[in-house]
């Protein structure tokens, strides 16, 4: 109990370090330095730095998924779950859960052919959010709030896309209005495939 508590305060420490540093420019001695840890102690606990920049983006990405869960809690499926996803999702790239932004984000912007340890967590990821939005937009269909006749993974891919890409944009550019011009284009969209 006591080696798991102190590896989730280590993880605690270093999720925000590797999510605004990435991989490549966090050190070692970073980690060691936040944690108060001798290299020997973050080993007992972690095998190598790939090992311990996974372990941080699995914490790093479930304090996201908790976010969501929290925001979300008792919001009727279909429509009103998705119109609360978008303004959700708006709050939390103004204010990140983890220092840093969005860890699928980052992750994916970084994750090449270097480090595939990195790809398979943000393949996961996004399909895991894919998945999200499918699911919402499918029960809005059962609950008559969209026309069964459209293509709800396209549907859902230009939501997840959008979303990600507001990151992308209002990081870019340092951008409240980006967020919220997305954001209310997505509301508007969704507006849009409503029956009338």
């Amino acid at each position: 109990m006591k080696a798991s508590k102190r590896r989730s305060a280590i993880l605690a420490s270093a999720a925000p370090i590797f999510n605004r540093r990435g991989f490549a420019g966090t050190s070692i001695a970073e980690i060691l330095a936040a944690t108060s840890l001798e290299k020997g102690g973050l080993y007992n606990h972690f095998a190598s730095k790939e090992e311990l920049a996974i372990a941080a983006f699995d914490y790093a990405w479930n304090e996201v998924n908790a976010y969501f869960a929290r925001e979300l809690h008792g919001t009727a499926p279909g429509m009103p779950y998705l119109h609360a996803y978008v303004d959700a999702f708006a709050r939390y790239v103004e204010n990140p859960v983890v220092e840093g932004g969005c860890p699928l984000v980052n992750a994916t912007l970084e994750a090449d052919d270097a480090l595939p340890f990195l790809q398979e967590r943000v393949r996961a990821g996004l399909a895991q959010v894919q998945s999200f939005v499918r699911h919402q937009l499918e029960r809005a269909v059962e609950k008559g709030q969209l026309a069964a006749s459209l293509d709800l993974a396209a549907d859902a891919d230009f939501l997840v896309a959008t979303l990600q890409g507001t990151i992308v944009l209002a990081r870019g550019l340092r951008s409240r209005t980006a967020i919220r011009n997305a954001t209310g284009a997505l509301h508007a969209w969704l507006h849009a495939l409503e029956p009338s």
